[in-house]
């Protein structure tokens, strides 16, 4: 079984090098005073450990490194940024200008104000902003040995902590809502209530399933698991966590393919210089400006399975460039310039559709034109999960729920022979 896993993991790291999206991975670090050196130490190997290896993954990964305390009581909380985002493994040391209290929830509100570009005095690097990498996902690694809550540290909201309520993760939920962000916790816990929030706190995935500290609007659902959280005595991780966890980081970037998306502005504008890639699996409606001056503009491509609406108010400047087409996601950014050809075909254009993906239950193969003779579904480590034939159908649910986590490659072959193929990511 160990061989297996190597494997995959070996498959795996060498297939998201050619996916066109990475992520922007924040290294969130507890730099307060119940962080001991030593501790520190330990937390710096495995960071670097797990920064080099998901560079690796993805060439565009980019990685930066936010170190967080507080000088005072919540409303003094710093963070320190080390590095903007970048593909360099940088050296870090403890920062003591951002204090020693423990005030996770405003720190990271703090974050937020980096990465919008909003100057706060609670940033008090040099570094003072996170410019995202268009068309990257967010993933934050939270380190930390706080409590729940206690006078001088918080993983929840320090003023609306009630156990159970969704005030007391409300920067969390919009990160995860708003920025589509994914939590990756390993916590030093103190006791079995920091352990709980630290597992809200963390996305869905990885392999914790014990007790999650529920609350009503978490986008990951109330109290489900498993989650992405390290449970630990040390910040030690060793190389199978390391490997484990790199696997989880490196997935995130696959799963970026949300069913919908919708852009607005100015959160999603496209500024001069910057090149924006947008997909997802169903529709992107879209209402936001790709920006451009008297000599360059931004550029726009924007790609998903079945629909793009631009609404009242999107607005691709004068030099800017946009394109948008029908294409399964995840694929190539590539802009396409448009068929002047005449349409000698009135037909519609074969293609395999897969909904929902990504999918944690069932989905839905479809053809639009053909009818479906056989399915076969397989593992990327060779294991046949589906082989069947199928009764001449445009379209056929599969369930998905006992699959574990990870890619599959589905091929459909048509009454008339033909054959296509396209990737499933169950989630």
């Amino acid at each position: 079984m160990k061989n297996v896993y190597l494997i995959y993991l070996s498959f795996l790291l060498f297939t998201f090098k050619g996916y066109p999206q990475g992520s922007d991975v924040i290294f969130w670090l507890d730099n307060s005073g119940s962080i001991s050196n030593l501790e520190y130490t330990q937390m710096t190997s495995s960071v670097q450990a797990i920064m080099e290896k998901v560079i690796v993954c993805n060439p565009n990964n980019r990685i930066s490194i936010v170190q967080y305390g507080s000088t005072g009581d919540a409303s003094e909380s710093k963070i320190w940024i080390e590095t903007p985002f970048t593909n360099v493994v940088p050296v870090f040391t403890r920062r003591n200008a951002v204090g020693i209290g423990d005030f996770a929830h405003e720190a990271l509100g703090l974050i937020g104000n980096a990465l919008d570009g909003i100057p706060n005095p609670g940033i008090v690097s040099p570094i003072t902003s996170l410019s995202p990498t268009a068309g990257n996902s967010l993933v934050i690694y939270f380190f930390t040995d706080a409590t729940r809550n206690s006078p001088t540290s918080y993983i929840v909201n320090t003023s609306s902590p009630g156990m159970n309520t969704s005030t007391a993760f409300q920067n969390y939920t919009t990160f995860k809502t708003i920025r589509n962000a994914k939590f990756v916790v390993t916590i030093v816990s103190p006791n079995a209530n920091a352990t709980q929030a630290a597992a809200a706190v963390a996305s869905t995935g990885g392999t914790y399933t014990g007790i999650v500290e529920s609350y009503p609007t978490d986008p990951d659902g109330a109290g489900i698991t498993p989650r992405f959280l390290l449970n630990k005595t040390d910040f030690i991780m060793t190389p199978a966590e390391i490997n484990n966890t790199t696997e989880e980081i490196c997935s995130i970037a696959i799963k970026d393919c949300l069913p919908d998306l919708v852009l607005i502005s100015p959160t999603h504008d496209v500024n001069i210089g910057t090149h924006d890639n947008r997909q997802a699996s169903n529709s992107i409606t879209a209402s936001n400006s790709i920006i451009s001056n008297t000599s360059d503009g931004g550029v726009g491509i924007y790609h998903a399975g079945n629909t793009i609406v631009l609404k009242p108010g999107f607005h691709s400047m004068y030099r800017s460039r946009f394109r948008a087409y029908i294409q399964e996601c995840p694929s190539d950014f590539v802009g396409r310039k448009a068929n002047l050809e005449p349409n000698k075909n009135n037909g519609k254009e074969e293609k395999i559709s897969l909904f929902p993906n990504p999918s944690s239950t069932s989905v839905t193969i479809m053809l639009n034109s053909s009818l479906i003779q056989h399915i076969s579904i397989v593992s990327m480590d060779g294991r046949i999960m589906l082989d069947k034939k199928i009764k001449e159908a445009e379209k056929h649910e599969v369930a998905v729920n006992d699959y574990k986590e990870g890619v599959y490659l589905v091929t459909v072959t048509t009454v008339d022979g033909k054959i296509f193929k396209s990737k499933l990511v169950k989630n």
